[in-house]
């Protein structure tokens, strides 16, 4: 899927139309007039890159399609100066139904992009506005018409595990991919992040959580829902066709090297993993200033890049390899007790050269994934 030389890339746009209670992504809204600014100072730190050339790229947010039409055109033309593309590249935007329009989209078909992911979330009035969504149904259905017409590739998003949602609200929801023929699906469950507003509602008991067993049966109606389709999961969240994975997020989740550009964007070669200035303006001003405007950099112990190769191994279908894990100096005498006794309760499930979670463990990854971590 991926050679030793292939390259990957994250631009990150953080401007949202509104910041959904949710989201604990570096999102921000009200910051319009700024944009300029910033996509001057992505296309500079972009300049370090120059004439790379990226096998996948994402365009991710907040809300790059928040980007007023000219601005996202000379942003992807600037990109274009500046970096290669490989010949079987894969490159995603994210759009939001409120926020994207058809000239948009012509610009980023018009300009190499080849992937668009929409964040539908719901298409339910009440759970929209639940989710502090700007859009309606009617927009999201024609925003995901728009982009089936002119990519080859299209995904949208969706979340439950919403409060009071119906097993017949989600598969209404699901019912879109076949609707649409989509052969890319992302849905995720509702979790309440530090920092977010509903993490805020949750610790004043306004908002409480659904029940496990119903957070399970609902994940039960996702996954079957969806294979019926043909569409497998091949992450925890994360389901497609065959040969429509998304290739920049696999190469995440496969600990594969990565540059980013942008407020808060994180990149990570070989040990070294850097997390730009979370503030936009602060960013603005580093790269003006002709500094990285990393703000935090560290170098990964290989305990660290072996937790995480459990951590993300354990996410994705194939499960972690094993080599991996005799790289990262995981002695087999370690884990083999902890995965004989998950693999008896039909939690888990290895071959030769994985070991993976079982649909009956998948409801407990977490659980099972911090009983194999390696804690000093």
């Amino acid at each position: 899927m991926f050679s030793a030389s292939d390259q990957h890339l994250y631009v990150h746009i953080p401007y949202c139309a509104k910041k959904c209670p949710y989201c604990d992504f570096n999102s921000i809204a009200g910051r319009d007039d700024e944009q300029a600014a910033y996509v001057d100072a992505l296309l500079k730190e972009l300049d370090k890159h120059q004439h790379k050339s990226y096998r996948t790229i994402f365009i991710g947010g907040g809300t790059p399609t928040h980007l007023d039409a000219p601005l996202l055109e000379k942003l992807l033309i600037g990109m274009r100066e500046r970096i290669a593309l490989d010949d079987t590249y894969e490159w995603t935007c994210e759009a939001n139904p409120g926020s994207t329009d058809q000239e948009q989209l012509q610009i980023l078909k018009d300009h190499g992009v080849n992937r668009i992911s929409i964040g539908i979330q719901s298409t339910h009035q009440h759970h929209l506005e639940f989710l502090g969504r700007i859009h309606n149904k009617a927009e999201a259905m024609h925003a995901l018409e728009l982009a089936c017409s002119l990519f080859p590739a299209v995904s949208c998003d969706f979340i439950f595990g919403l409060p009071e949602q119906t097993e017949a609200e989600l598969l209404t929801d699901l019912q879109v991919y076949e609707t649409y023929q989509l052969q890319h699906a992302s849905v995720y469950h509702l979790t309440i992040e530090p920092g977010t507003e509903f993490h805020g509602l949750y610790q004043r008991g306004v908002y409480e959580e659904i029940d496990q067993d119903s957070s399970w049966h609902l994940l039960s109606c996702v996954r079957d829902r969806l294979a019926a389709l043909e569409l497998h999961a091949y992450e925890t969240s994360n389901f497609a066709t065959a040969d429509n994975a998304c290739l920049h997020n696999l190469a995440y989740w496969q600990q594969r090297d990565y540059d980013a550009v942008g407020a808060g964007a994180v990149s990570t070669r070989k040990s070294l993993r850097q997390t730009r200035y979370r503030h936009p303006q602060q960013y603005i001003e580093a790269i003006n200033n002709n500094e990285d405007a990393i703000w935090q950099a560290e170098q990964l112990s290989l305990q660290d890049r072996l937790n995480e190769a459990w951590m993300l191994g354990l996410r994705l279908i194939q499960g972690v390899k094993k080599q991996t894990l005799q790289q990262f100096g995981d002695d087999e005498q370690r884990w083999r007790p902890l995965i004989d006794d998950f693999k008896q309760q039909a939690y888990m499930s290895e071959d030769n050269t994985h070991i993976r979670l079982t649909d009956s463990g998948r409801p407990l990854q977490d659980y099972i994934t911090s009983n194999l971590l390696v804690i000093d």
